[in-house]
């Protein structure tokens, strides 16, 4: 379902709903943001340590020194 249709049936079917069964699905949307921002920290927390502080200090190096330079001859 392209977004575009799926926000118009979306809206129309909230529109048909009690304010009081809004309330419940503007709720429900709510701990499913929740529920997913948990998973994502959890998903990047799995990397937490996973450098030596010496690769670290290598790879802001090589950005440093990649970063600051212009090739003339790229374009």
């Amino acid at each position: 379902m392209a977004a575009a249709t799926f926000e118009t049936e979306f809206l129309k079917s909230l529109n048909l709903l009690t304010k009081e069964q809004q309330e419940h699905v503007i709720h429900y949307m709510k701990s499913l943001l929740i529920k997913t921002q948990q998973q994502n920290r959890q998903s990047l927390l799995q990397f937490a340590g996973i450098f030596q502080h010496e690769d670290l200090k290598e790879i802001s190096s090589a950005i440093e020194l990649g970063c600051e330079n212009i090739d003339q001859n790229e374009w």
